[in-house]
């Protein structure tokens, strides 16, 4: 069986990871594809700077379901990088720690090419009135270079970054923050810099100013002005109501649904069991930045337990979601989405702790209710609109968008030009919801074209309207284990 895995970040690793603990690993030719400068690594975890932390304490995370720790031993055990602090690590640590699982498996399987190179299009040939599929990879547009194979992982990893304002292109305007060890050099100390978007690419941000730029002052604004929650303590737990057992009863009761109503009554009598109050930590925020981050500090135990709950809601969502009918689904995005978003992915405690310095230091300053953003070519300076100034704009001199991943294909340019082209080729179909369609249990793609394509696999933010808010790194190992357990059993 000749196997593609295109992406080799945390999805792609984790693959092939499980691959190879089958025997019948060893009949299979596997081609791995990547851009040489995340191969092994992905997007999130690249080489960047150590102030960029991992926001999950670093003996909660591994490639390994079966050991938690095994990062964490990993890091241990070697001597090239040595940090004061490990209990939160920079992300380009978990970075070399994937990376080095793909060169072991390089090294020590003659059957495993590693590909450096970014594939353009994956498209089928098949005769018309034939039913066996094959799938072609190619990394550029001359199909004599395109390679054939049975199976196809797709693991590119997140979406490029909105572009809400159009601004992509325009000169002091900084489409991704990421590397952020060059995202400010052309950054003048004299520059007035406004970051769009509060959420932790912003944070990421910041900490890299406040080691390398002390003095720089930033303006941090989105609609809503809130920062991520502080991670509490957060204790293991296990559901008593919200199971699949007592989802399954409901379906069997409610045409093969189950109400989101229920669903939520449910996690509110889990968190009974905690003696949690909901409302208070639902409404917490004050739209006070220093005070909402001194509360969180405060009150870390109920925190802790509350974000342990929330967690566990978006490890068991594939079950969870797709339980819901498609109209209670997109309830749940317009009423509770933005409270599992607004405490899950929380920060460590002592980028909190920077964060109020800055603020009460005058070097950070966050606004909300963001209306527009306008760049005035004669000056040379970006025009930024609230809605309280009455049309009164604030004035910059650099802008950094922060505003995170694309979730749906109508929204993506060239930057996803995969994609785009995967689409254009009626390999893939949007989800009304966000990414593609695939079968929840199994992660095979859907086509327009084909129907369920049994070789093709789809993994992480690109399945995001399937796997809602499941593309932590723990839930993707997961995915991957289920997939190729499915797969090759």
């Amino acid at each position: 069986m000749r196997v593609a895995i295109i992406g080799a970040g945390t999805a792609g690793v984790s693959i092939l990871r499980e691959l190879v603990k089958y025997n019948k690993f060893n009949d299979m030719a596997i081609d791995v594809y990547d851009n040489p400068d995340h191969l092994g690594q992905g997007v999130p975890f690249q080489n960047d700077s150590q102030e960029l932390l991992i926001n999950i304490p670093s003996d909660q995370m591994s490639l390994n379901i079966d050991n938690p720790r095994e990062f964490y031993e990993w890091y241990e055990s070697q001597n090239e990088f040595k940090f004061d602090n490990p209990e939160y690590l920079p992300r380009f640590i978990f970075g070399h720690y994937m990376k080095s699982y793909l060169e072991k498996y390089n090294d020590q399987y003659s059957n495993l090419n590693i590909i450096s190179k970014e594939v353009t299009e994956v498209f089928i040939n098949s005769k018309i009135g034939e039913t066996d599929i094959k799938y072609h990879v190619c990394t550029s547009s001359d199909m004599k270079e395109c390679k054939i194979y049975d199976s196809v992982f797709l693991a590119i990893g997140t979406l490029s970054y909105h572009d809400p304002y159009h601004l992509k292109g325009t000169q002091g305007y900084i489409q991704t923050p990421y590397p952020t060890y060059s995202t400010l050099d052309d950054v003048n100390d004299k520059d007035r810099i406004a970051i769009i978007g509060t959420g932790l690419a912003s944070l990421d941000v910041i900490r890299y100013v406040a080691a390398h730029h002390p003095n720089l002052p930033i303006s941090v604004m989105s609609r809503s002005g809130n920062l991520p929650s502080v991670r509490g303590d957060m204790p293991e737990i296990e559901f008593k109501f919200l199971t699949p057992q007592v989802f399954n009863e409901i379906k069997s009761q409610r045409f093969g649904n189950v109400p989101l109503q229920e669903a939520i009554e449910l996690f509110k009598k889990e968190c009974k069991r905690f003696n949690l109050d909901v409302q208070s930590l639902i409404h917490r925020k004050s739209g006070k930045p220093v005070e909402d981050l001194e509360y969180d500090l405060r009150h870390q135990k109920e925190l802790g337990i509350f974000q342990s709950l929330l967690e566990l809601v978006k490890e068991n969502m594939n079950w969870i979601w797709n339980s819901f009918s498609h109209q209670d689904q997109e309830k749940f995005l317009r009423e509770y989405h933005h409270i599992l978003k607004a405490n899950s992915n929380p920060m460590p405690p002592r980028t909190a702790q920077l964060m109020i310095k800055g603020i009460k230091n005058g070097l950070i300053e966050i606004k909300k209710n963001i209306k527009d953003v306008y760049y005035d070519e004669k000056e040379e300076k970006f025009n930024i609109y609230f809605e309280e100034d009455n049309e009164k704009p604030h004035i910059y001199d650099v802008v950094i968008n922060a505003t995170g991943s694309k979730t749906h294909l109508k929204d993506l340019d060239h930057d996803d030009q995969l994609v785009i082209n995967l689409q254009n080729r009626q390999i893939v179909q949007a989800h009304p919801l966000g990414g593609i369609q695939i079968i929840p249990e199994t992660n095979q793609v859907i086509s327009p074209r084909y129907g369920t394509l049994h070789r093709m696999y789809a993994f992480g933010q690109l399945t995001n309207g399937v796997n809602q808010s499941r593309n932590g790194v723990n839930m993707i190992v997961k995915q991957a284990k289920s997939v190729v357990e499915q797969m090759l059993n």
